[in-house]
């Protein structure tokens, strides 16, 4: 059972050195964002990292809280930031760990260490396209099967892949002309 610390057990910067000395050389950069450490990491010592984060004894980063990405498109061969925020409930302690992908580049799945990552990576793989090495079933989450792309990339169309031909279809009283889609939306403002 956990046992909640009524208190950090370290600050910000503490924390910072704690995971870049568990990163080693892989550590890239670390800074406190908002009050929270944020380490950058070379993608190859996530692995390992992962276990180091929940077995160490001073942070003992027990819970992943989330997985998500930013997706950069014109910084060519590291377009995707994929960020991990981790929680550890027995020290009262929050980490930020990112690092940064090329679009097509797999990496690791924190699934071995944290059961949490399951269906948080399978989101970041579904909107974003991320493949996650070591996944136990890497396939979408949010949307059907045969979806034609990945909705949180930067250069999805706003509107989706066909539209207006998915506004049409999915009017519900069937009046819409998929070639003037918008008109009536601004007859109803304008009433």
């Amino acid at each position: 059972m956990l046992h909640a610390a009524s208190k950090p057990r370290f600050t910000a910067p503490e924390i910072l050195e704690l995971v870049k000395i568990a990163a080693g050389s892989e550590h890239q950069a670390g800074r406190i964002d908002h009050g929270d450490p944020l380490v950058q990491v070379n993608p190859h010592a996530l692995p390992e990292l992962f276990l180091a984060l929940r077995d160490h004894p001073g942070l003992k980063l027990e819970q992943l809280i989330d997985v998500t990405a930013v997706h950069w498109p014109l910084e060519k061969d590291r377009e995707f930031e994929v960020i991990w925020q981790f929680r550890s409930i027995t020290n009262n302690l929050y980490a930020r760990v990112t690092t940064r992908i090329a679009d097509g580049e797999p990496i690791a799945s924190a699934t071995s260490t944290y059961a949490s990552a399951n269906y948080l990576e399978r989101e970041v793989f579904d909107l974003f396209g991320i493949h996650f090495n070591g996944h136990p079933n890497m396939k979408r989450i949010l949307l059907p099967d045969g979806y034609e792309g990945h909705p949180l990339r930067k250069e999805y169309p706003v509107e989706g892949p066909n539209f207006p031909e998915d506004a049409h279809r999915n009017d519900m009283f069937g009046d819409l002309d998929p070639d003037d889609f918008w008109s009536g939306v601004t007859e109803a403002v304008d009433k």
